[in-house]
């Protein structure tokens, strides 16, 4: 799976929110109701989450069956909305399955007290390539635009220790880096 791993502020989370809604082909799946979702292009993220991003590109989502006997259906118009028959062990998200290329994870953690959580995006990428096929061009392609945008906006720091050194893994986006500089402690792990 890709990850790639950034300490965002609530200054910051606004900025990555606005470009997130402003990319034409992604949209943010939220709930409607009991097990009911539905996919929408203008959107705001403003708090901590984990929020499901989808790439419109990719066609169409599965609708997983709640049973072995049936197979699986198709969600044609994620925009419509509709009804889970199945949900996945975390009942607060949608599930496609154990990982969905059209997919991507926004897992927001911001300031609690005296410290930065760690956010992160994910994608499933390849993993199951085997099973179902390589991952669409126009996720590739989505996910090395993520990544460069976010390296234009951050900085790459240490987990633990000093901010800068040799071990330079995390994005710190400019409002973050200036709390850590500040004296704000950072999560070692999401």
């Amino acid at each position: 799976m890709s990850w790639l791993p950034v300490y965002i502020s609530k200054e910051d989370l606004k900025n990555v929110s606005s470009w997130l809604c402003d990319e034409p082909n992604i949209a943010l799946i939220k709930s409607v109701g009991s097990g009911k979702w539905q996919a929408f292009n203008d959107f705001s993220i403003e708090s901590s989450g984990r929020y499901c991003l989808y790439h419109t590109e990719c066609g169409p989502l599965p609708l997983i069956s709640d049973s072995m006997l049936e197979e699986d259906g198709t969600i044609e118009d994620p925009f419509s909305g509709w009804q889970e028959l199945k949900s996945g062990a975390e009942k607060d998200i949608p599930w496609f399955g154990p990982g969905h290329t059209a997919i991507f994870w926004f897992n927001v953690r911001q300031i609690e007290g005296d410290m930065i959580g760690m956010s992160s995006f994910e994608w499933i990428g390849n993993h199951y390539s085997s099973i179902d096929g390589p991952a669409p061009d126009a996720a590739k392609k989505w996910w090395a635009r993520l990544g460069r945008w976010i390296k234009k906006q951050s900085k790459r720091i240490q987990r633990r220790g000093e901010v800068f050194g040799d071990n330079n893994e995390i994005y710190a986006m400019e409002s973050a880096l200036q709390s850590i500089n500040g004296g704000c402690k950072r999560a070692f792990n999401p």
